[in-house]
């Protein structure tokens, strides 16, 4: 038989070459080429203005002895443990309940996914006004004889207050997740397990959990790179405040930028996408352990 005539290979080769080079060019000048630029920052003195001045090392040392950035990195790790914890549970049992044949199902599935839709900053601004002095929550406290509290002026509880908002606001999103992955499971495990004795919990433990592991695995990812770069509802609601207390990683970032210590916030930028890359292969791993 005769070689294929390189012609039209090559047309071929060339027509995929053209469609993907709109998508290849805009993602090196609006993605590989400001990273590249930032880590060159991140190694420099560099206000924006005057040409930078090259330090090494020194911006990620000055972070670790920066106590702000400290702070803020633990609000962070808090915010992500609190959100990561509360919100695919929730989501979880959310999915398992809305997955069971109940009246009005579509619209509870609707109305749960609905804060999912609206935008972050208005969800902040309502949350805020709810958790107010003069706010709904406290009233509805007074209503029933209990003591109002300054939700966000507090620094035990401003942290908090705005986990509860990002859990709430996301919880639409995880419920889904999850809702679509129980449909996906054969309802023959389930049979066979209940044929063979298993109860609802056992039924749960050995045949909804292990089919959920990837998607778990997808929403714990997702959830963990999102909770990382929380800055809307801490920038709407409290202002990294009071006393820094809901000061997070991003939040110090982008006042750095306003500052216009470039060098400074670009160092804080990659050492989230290193928490964040370290973090993901961690849970990649742990996941291609466990699947047989």
């Amino acid at each position: 038989m005769t070689a294929p005539s390189r012609g039209p290979r090559l047309r071929r080769a060339l027509t995929a070459y053209t469609l993907i080079a709109p998508a290849m060019l805009a993602t090196t000048v609006f993605l590989l080429v400001p990273m590249a630029l930032s880590a060159y920052w991140s190694l420099t003195r560099y206000n924006g203005i005057t040409p930078p001045t090259w330090v090494g090392l020194h911006n990620y040392v000055a972070l670790f002895h920066d106590p702000r950035f400290l702070q803020a990195l633990r609000n962070t790790v808090v915010f992500v443990l609190l959100g990561m914890t509360i919100g695919p549970g929730l989501g979880l049992c959310a999915a398992l309940l809305l997955n069971e044949r109940v009246k009005g199902r579509a619209f509870y599935r609707t109305a749960i996914f609905l804060p999912v839709t609206t935008s972050l900053v208005v969800v902040a601004i309502v949350w805020k006004m709810l958790l107010n002095d003069q706010g709904i929550v406290n009233a509805v406290l007074s209503f029933f004889g209990l003591h109002g509290h300054a939700w966000l002026a507090d620094t035990k509880t401003a942290l908090f207050a705005v986990v509860i908002v990002s859990v709430w606001q996301g919880l639409g999103f995880e419920a889904v997740v999850f809702l679509a992955a129980l449909q996906s499971v054969p309802q023959a495990l389930y049979d066979s397990a209940r044929v063979d004795g298993a109860g609802s919990w056992r039924r749960f433990l050995h045949v909804t959990l292990p089919a959920l592991r990837p998607t778990m695995l997808f929403v714990f990812v997702i959830g963990i790179i999102g909770s990382f770069q929380v800055f809307d509802q801490v920038f709407v609601m409290t202002q990294g405040g009071p006393v820094g207390s809901t000061d997070t990683v991003v939040y110090y970032l982008i006042d750095r930028f306003q500052a216009l210590q470039l060098g400074r916030a670009s160092a804080v930028a990659y050492i989230l996408l290193l928490i964040l890359a370290t973090l993901s292969a961690i849970q990649f791993r742990l996941f291609e352990e466990r699947t047989p």
